[in-house]
């Protein structure tokens, strides 16, 4: 009788097919995980991008409105009610996003479902006027920064 160490008999082509396709199988799978992973972070990437970008474009207005009601009241102006459209996609990188104002801490936060991946604060700074707090989603792409003179106060609709 052989010692079953020196045998070789048993291996077969088949039993060697099958750890070949079998390893192949598992890094393939490997492959296309990965793949779809930074598939995902490269969305979010973009979201997070367009979201600073539209986040900056607000802050901005809000600054402006307030620097032409100060100005204006510098100079002993009366300041009347006035409004800045603001446009913002329907979607951005395929998915719906939300859009928050923030009076308590001066920001203004996107956030697409709710992840924190997408979530981005974008702070803005106020002197002679309030701003009001509101949250909208997208679906209407223009939004309207309306300077209200009676009650010192930016709504956004």
């Amino acid at each position: 009788m052989l010692p079953f160490r020196e045998d070789e008999k048993a291996v077969s082509i088949s039993v060697g097919f099958v750890l070949t396709l079998s390893i192949t199988v598992i890094t393939m799978m490997v492959v296309i995980s990965s793949f779809y992973t930074m598939m995902d972070r490269a969305e979010q990437t973009i979201m997070r991008d367009e979201f600073e970008i539209h986040g900056n474009d607000m802050a901005l207005q809000l600054s402006n409105i307030d620097t032409a009601v100060q100005i204006t009241r510098n100079a002993g102006g009366d300041v009347g009610s006035f409004y800045f459209k603001l446009s913002l996609p329907d979607e951005i990188a395929g998915q719906q996003y939300s859009m928050e104002i923030s009076n308590q801490t001066n920001e203004i936060i996107f956030e697409s479902h709710g992840k924190d991946a997408t979530r981005v604060k974008v702070p803005y700074q106020v002197q002679e006027v309030e701003v009001a707090s509101v949250k909208l989603f997208s679906g209407s792409n223009e939004f309207v920064l309306n300077y209200d003179p009676s009650s010192n106060m930016i709504e956004v609709y």
